[in-house]
């Protein structure tokens, strides 16, 4: 997973996104440019009959620019943040949904059963999580969207991970690990053959340790999302602690998001 993708949740990240998509919004470009223009228009035709008209424009538009900007930045920042969080887990969702078909297809071809019982477990985990934070916060709370949007990265991650691995199953599928194995079991074998073959095998063997690293990093991130939700449904039985924990948690959560990176194939060739 690309990480200069990923999504930043703290209100202060929130804060910053929404200001910036405030600044660029249409509405503020547009009201503002005619406003600033409508002023320089003011002082070079301030002799003229329409020097009023054209201060009353310039007025109006920069008065509506600012309430538009205020509105989104102020009254109406906790709504607005909302929307940001609810496009950022759209996305997510829609590229989350897609690989997970993709690569279940590509797990079943090559019969790599422990992957795709990662696949299975991931998705029943995360739901899992998003049953449990339904039960303890509102749809429009901040704490729901940013802890649901974090959690649904280290999914994302997870999944990616497994993109990864098949690709790597990819990679080696057309390498005769056992047709090597016999041949260099050959006492009479010509070194230049030996050598090769020993090069290709420790290729498959590179590959495949690769591959078990992958497995190994998504057992983590089920046990971070196993760790989450038991925190998340301590809140109210054990509010103190709960907190706490779920709090850890999720810091921890971001580490593993950044973490997955590392597994990315198309990051490795930049």
């Amino acid at each position: 997973m690309d990480n200069s993708n990923t999504i930043k949740l703290s209100e202060k990240e929130l804060s910053a996104r929404l200001n910036k998509e405030t600044i660029n919004h249409p509405v503020t470009l547009s009201l503002g440019v005619v406003g600033l223009l409508s002023g320089v228009a003011g002082v070079l035709f301030s002799s003229s009959e329409l020097f009023m008209v054209i201060v009353g424009v310039s007025f109006f538009t920069l008065t509506g620019c600012l309430f538009f900007v205020l509105n989104r930045s102020v009254i109406g920042k906790h709504k607005a943040m909302l929307k940001i969080i609810e496009q950022l887990r759209t996305e997510t969702r829609t590229k989350r949904e897609q690989m997970s078909e993709s690569i279940k297809t590509g797990l079943i071809k090559f019969k790599k059963s422990n992957a795709l019982h990662q696949l299975n477990q991931l998705k029943e985990k995360f739901e899992t999580f998003n049953s449990v934070l339904n039960l303890q916060f509102d749809n429009d709370e901040m704490t729901h969207g940013r802890y649901l949007t974090t959690a649904e990265q280290l999914y994302l991650g997870a999944v990616d991970n497994l993109r990864s691995y098949m690709i790597l199953c990819h990679s080696i599928s057309a390498i005769d690990i056992k047709h090597i194995e016999r041949q260099l079991k050959k006492k009479e074998l010509p070194e230049d053959t030996k050598n090769t073959l020993s090069q290709r095998l420790a290729i498959y063997q590179s590959t495949a340790e690769e591959m078990d690293d992958i497995l190994a990093a998504n057992e983590q991130v089920m046990t971070k999302i196993d760790e989450v939700t038991s925190s998340l449904g301590s809140i109210q039985t054990r509010e103190g602690l709960g907190e706490v924990r779920l709090n850890t948690a999720m810091q921890e959560i971001q580490v593993l998001i950044n973490r997955t990176e590392k597994y990315d194939i198309s990051n490795n060739r930049k």
